[in-house]
């Protein structure tokens, strides 16, 4: 049987010491005292108005519910739903919760133990179950997130509340870095090691670790200085090769010391603008030379980019900022100016309100060469995979080729645990799903991130033309 691989190409390897939790509770406290003064504005008489008419409508509606038996059912039925779902929503944030706090040297050991699952082990002695696919080999690119944010100042006098300790929590990456980097050499060593073989009783006598785990750099060009930049790109890129030898070749290797990482550690680079970070910061002189310089080496290297797509997420920046910076529109600004650019806008939306972002994500993959899109964590129910085939259904066959060629597998693993419960299902969900084809999956799963990942350095990547 010929060797293929299965890639995940977007998810996490972080706990609950990497996020700067105290950037997030400000950012709430900040909107919430703005949707505050937002009320005060408004009159106490219309206030008062509307707050009577609410309770009115509220308690006719129950009195009718008495009265008519229909609509009492109704009204059971909507409490009863309601009920569900804040049950379910309290179960997810558990189980999340309880991945999160966890030691991330174990995260991906979990995760093979649940591919692993004795009721439905898609991880099988033979490899990983697919479709009609059997991958002999699973690669993980878990995205390192530079939760560093350089606008978390101390509160602003008299907007909002000061606390005696008003000091933003640093979290510099190198942390996160030295974490991702002992997991994995925690998974590669449990290969041999008894003790942890103990721990994670998951592997069959002569059976071998599946995972090859090649992280993502998280980087906010915005934190650092323009030297700092050019260093780290050197340090960790320079004689790059984007081949998946040289990834394979130093995985499990680190000694514990961050200086003696270099070249083929990280596969690529990770940007989010939720946490501060500008695609195209025009009219700003010394965050654009920095942002120059990133594009500039990734575009000529062919490094990817994966770049967090959409407005949720993990926000510290306020909402006009937000709007501003996450906007398709920034991307294609920077594509304008570096076309070749390997990048992929995750989180493709496939929802009705999101129809707008959706086809501007469209229009940059059809028109530049190495702009790809994925599915992670939105792929959390059949609903996604029934509204990516009607897409597909409703393309011509030309663009509905070039779009088919950069669709990526992600999971967005342990975040996608709020919506599906684990990362066995999420799998399952994918193979199982009768809205692709088998040579759809075999492209999403397999062709296009081993192109995206391993398309090579300094040339241009092109769609393939071979099939699944």
């Amino acid at each position: 049987m010929d060797d293929k691989i299965f890639f995940d190409a977007h998810m996490h390897a972080f706990n609950l010491s990497h996020p700067s939790i105290s950037s997030f509770a400000k950012r709430f406290v900040r909107d919430t005292l703005r949707s505050l003064r937002t009320l005060r504005r408004i009159p106490v008489l219309a206030t008062l108005i509307a707050l009577g008419v609410l309770i009115l409508l509220v308690w006719t509606l129950f009195v009718l519910a008495y009265v008519v038996p229909p609509l009492r059912r109704l009204v059971r039925s909507w409490i009863t739903r309601l009920a569900a779902r804040g049950k379910k929503l309290l179960a997810a944030s558990a189980n999340l919760l309880v991945v999160l706090e966890n030691d991330i040297g174990s995260s991906f050991l979990l995760i093979e133990n649940c591919l692993r699952n004795p009721e439905n082990p898609l991880l099988q002695h033979d490899g990983l179950h697919v479709g009609d696919e059997i991958y002999t080999h699973i690669v993980l690119t878990p995205l390192m997130m530079d939760f560093g944010y350089k606008g978390s100042q101390p509160a602003e006098q008299g907007r909002v509340p000061r606390f005696r300790y008003d000091m933003v929590a640093g979290k510099p990456i190198v942390e996160q870095v030295v974490d991702v980097f002992r997991a994995v050499r925690i998974y590669a060593e449990s290969q041999s090691d008894r003790s942890l073989a103990g721990k994670f009783p998951s592997l069959h006598p002569g059976a071998k670790r599946i995972f090859e785990i090649y992280p993502f750099l998280g980087l906010n060009p915005a934190n650092y200085s323009l030297d700092k930049v050019k260093g780290l790109l050197t340090k960790y890129f320079a004689g790059y090769t984007g081949q998946r030898d040289g990834f394979l070749a130093s995985m499990g290797t680190f000694d514990g010391n961050i200086d003696h990482l270099g070249v083929h550690s990280f596969a690529g680079i990770k940007v989010y603008p939720p946490l501060g970070f500008d695609p195209w910061p025009e009219g700003n002189h010394e965050a654009m030379a920095k942002v120059d310089l990133l594009y500039e080496t990734c575009s000529r290297m062919g490094i990817p980019i994966t770049a967090h797509g959409g407005q949720g997420g993990f926000v510290v920046v306020d909402a006009k900022t937000l709007h501003e910076i996450a906007s398709i529109h920034k991307w294609s600004s920077a594509l304008k100016h570096f076309p070749e650019l390997k990048v992929n806008l995750a989180h493709f939306p496939m929802a009705v309100a999101e129809r707008t972002r959706r086809h501007e994500a469209i229009g940059l993959v059809l028109g530049y060469p190495n702009v790809y899109v994925d599915i992670s964590c939105r792929a959390t129910s059949e609903v996604y995979y029934k509204r990516l085939k009607a897409l597909f259904d409703g393309m011509m066959r030309t663009e509905l080729d070039v779009l088919q060629a950069r669709i990526l597998f992600g999971s967005d693993f342990a975040v996608n645990l709020m919506w599906i419960e684990s990362y066995n299902r999420y799998v399952d969900l994918f193979s199982q799903t009768p809205s692709l084809t088998a040579a759809e999956r075999h492209r999403f799963c397999s062709i296009n991130p081993e192109r995206f990942l391993f398309g090579g350095s300094n040339r241009r990547v092109q769609d393939s033309s071979r099939t699944a």
